[in-house]
């Protein structure tokens, strides 16, 4: 008995110490985990492609995973942990795309939610998040998982959800793991959070084999529950929904990020871009460079609002500004100066570029716009 009892006691004091520091499981203190019935979702998945993995990654010839369909990915959440159905299953780092048919912008907090079918608090099946706002290029959010990776934990084992974050499927059904698209705010200029229109999801295989292991953005093994050799293994996506449509005006877009100042110059997020330019471009940041005998500028603009002007302005002591190029309500981006040439990329985010002659007079740049 004594010896039962000290084993016990080791257990109890051992617990609190593999606490890790992120949010707890749903319905405790401090987690931030979404239920599928929170009012703030304006717009959900409307399209699903699953490419799934196997049963079991590391046993040539493993079956597939099986279970559920595409559209089950799509539409609004609807698994519990009383009826986990229906759900797709990935399989081993399997993956699923899917797409929104409304886009949805980065707002203040959490911008959109994955959901996956967990039965209890402890029993994690993980997944990256990746988005896009082209369908082509997909940036990864960067995931931490601080869970022991000594041994697998195999199908029985348990994840403590503070020591998961950026993972999807750290809550149970019911309950969605949130994303923050300011977090991917500098991470190309191929990704406009402004204007996300797919997410992809792509199952952690929580193993420590090094072969077939998933990884975070720090290199660290991502465990979970391996091995699941059944025909649902792996993260069982129930639903992928968002809180804010892409605003396509001024007044909507001060609306989505909670701006009451009238005045389109104030800097309300005070990051040293004033609002309206803002809204106009992203991120309002001009970026020079030299190229042989001639000096470049570089930066955004989002074509798809079209309620403002924006334009580029030199110049030579910072008191007295001249029009370089204009784009008027999101027409292209055109040369306001001779010798001065204008190129664009991209559909809806525009990538601009103004190359400027080796021996032009101004010294300051900056971007200035108008309603």
């Amino acid at each position: 008995m004594k010896q039962i009892l000290r084993s016990i006691a080791a257990v109890v004091l051992i617990l609190p110490l593999l606490a890790g520091p992120f949010p707890p499981a749903a319905g405790l203190p401090g987690s931030d985990a979404v239920a599928a019935a929170d009012t703030r979702f304006t717009t959900w998945a409307s399209a699903a492609m699953v490419d799934r993995g196997p049963t079991e990654i590391d046993f040539v010839g493993s079956a597939l995973a099986s279970y559920g369909i595409d559209i089950d990915a799509t539409g609004p959440a609807d698994a519990t942990p009383e009826s986990p159905y229906p759900v797709v299953s990935l399989g081993d780092g399997g993956t699923a795309g899917v797409e929104f048919s409304q886009p949805f912008s980065d707002v203040p907090g959490p911008d959109f939610v994955v959901f996956e079918n967990g039965f209890s608090a402890g029993f994690l099946e993980l997944a990256h998040i990746e988005v896009s706002s082209d369908g082509v290029n997909f940036f990864r959010f960067p995931s931490t998982s601080l869970t022991p990776a000594s041994a697998n934990i195999g199908e029985g084992g348990a994840v403590d959800p503070t020591n998961i974050r950026n993972l999807a499927g750290k809550y149970l059904a019911g309950f969605g793991t949130p994303f923050d698209l300011a977090e991917l705010r500098h991470a190309s200029p191929l990704l406009d959070i402004q204007r996300i229109t797919h997410v992809r999801v792509i199952d952690a295989v929580g193993t420590n084999d090094p072969v077939f292991a998933s990884l975070d953005a720090a290199g660290r093994f991502v465990i979970d529950p391996y091995p699941t050799p059944y025909f649902s293994c792996g993260f069982d996506l129930d639903a992928v929904g968002a809180f804010s449509h892409t605003p396509i005006t001024f007044a909507a877009w001060k609306t989505s990020q909670s701006i009451v100042d009238p005045d389109p110059a104030a800097d309300s997020n005070q990051d040293g871009v004033p609002n309206l330019i803002e809204y106009l471009t992203g991120n309002g940041r001009v970026t020079p460079s030299s190229i042989g005998g001639d000096f470049t500028l570089k930066f955004s603009r989002l074509a798809y609002r079209a309620d403002a002007d924006l334009r580029l302005e030199g110049s030579v002591d910072l008191q007295n500004w001249t029009p370089l190029a204009h784009s008027d309500n999101g027409a292209a981006m055109t040369s306001a100066i001779p010798g001065i040439s204008i190129s664009e990329i991209g559909d809806n985010s525009k990538q601009t570029t103004a190359t400027l002659p080796g021996n032009a007079v101004w010294k300051f740049f900056r971007l200035a716009a108008q309603p």
